[in-house]
């Protein structure tokens, strides 16, 4: 069985509702030059991201909060007092959690390049609306999930595509693991559900101009999940609305998928834009029944435009 289970218990909404000690986590801030992102996780967990980077892992079970995160981050002086198990009706959260955002030192890599592209995305509001990153379904099992990401129209664009690399001497195509953390979701005016592969244009090339093969992976995956995982997503959507994570209009994901690779600024030559294009082609062609062709957006300063 598939699911997509990160709505909150009513328990944990209402700690982290007005008045509730982890409120204080949702406040507007700005950390290392990017506004902290907020989002929700499976089995009532909360994380706070800045750029790339995880700076609080805050979860609740057996009538408990627990704050964590990377050594990097706890080992810091700012830090003191606020990982660490707390009462759900203790005080001094607000001021350890303050202390911290306000000292804590991050890696510059991890707020420049795919960071940033990473926050740009995550604050627009046109032409959709952004509500989870790093999407990751959950399956009952191993054999499970290995079953829901092997498809053969994948196998397909991967032989043709390869077939293209081995003639025009392209880097080895990717290997491995298959991908399924897809790197945001968003939900367009017309209800539809935006699959969106995030990549800074000065990557390796070979990740730029591979990025449409690796989308084609998520959306035979959500293709198949949709239908089964579309009211938890509504539940978990409501959340985020409820909690004022996400707009209050945001609208109701009633439709099919939307995908989209998404640049920060465009910034690949005209070898890595036409390499592109030829996988972006080949992954077209092997899209699952019904989702329309892979777009791509790019910023300009500062607002999202359409490259195709």
């Amino acid at each position: 069985m598939i699911r997509y289970a990160r709505a909150p218990s009513a328990a944990f909404a209402g700690l982290l509702s007005r008045g509730g000690i982890l409120s204080p986590l949702l406040a507007h801030r700005v950390v290392a030059g990017l506004p902290l992102d907020l989002h929700l996780r499976e089995r009532d967990h909360i994380h706070a991201y800045c750029g790339l980077t995880r700076l609080i892992d805050a979860s609740f079970s057996g009538g408990r909060i627990l704050v964590t995160a990377h050594t990097t981050y706890t080992s810091q002086s700012c830090a003191g007092g606020l990982f660490r198990p707390w009462s759900c009706d203790e005080g001094g959260f607000v001021d350890a959690v303050h202390g911290y955002l306000e000292g804590v030192a991050v890696r510059p890599a991890l707020v420049q390049h795919e960071g940033a592209v990473q926050a740009a995305w995550a604050a627009v509001r046109s032409p959709w609306v952004p509500f989870d990153r790093e999407a990751v379904l959950g399956y009952t099992d191993s054999a499970a999930q290995a079953t829901g990401r092997a498809f053969l129209e994948i196998a397909a664009a991967r032989a043709e595509l390869e077939r293209v690399r081995t003639a025009g001497r392209w880097a080895t195509l990717p290997v491995g693991k298959v991908g399924a953390e897809l790197d945001q979701l968003a939900v367009d005016p017309a209800g539809r559900l935006v699959l969106i592969e995030l990549k800074n244009a000065a990557a390796k090339p070979e990740s730029v101009y591979y990025s449409p093969l690796q989308l084609l992976q998520y959306l035979h995956e959500w293709a198949i999940a949709l239908d089964v995982v579309r009211e938890q997503l509504h539940e978990f959507m409501a959340a985020r609305i409820a909690l004022g994570m996400s707009p209050p209009d945001m609208p109701r994901l009633s439709g099919g998928l939307r995908p989209v690779v998404a640049f920060g600024a465009d910034l690949r030559n005209a070898e890595v834009r036409s390499r592109f294009e030829v996988v972006r082609a080949i992954a077209n062609g092997h899209l699952p029944a019904g989702v329309s062709p892979i777009e791509v957006w790019a910023m300009e300063g500062g607002r999202p435009v359409r490259l195709d």
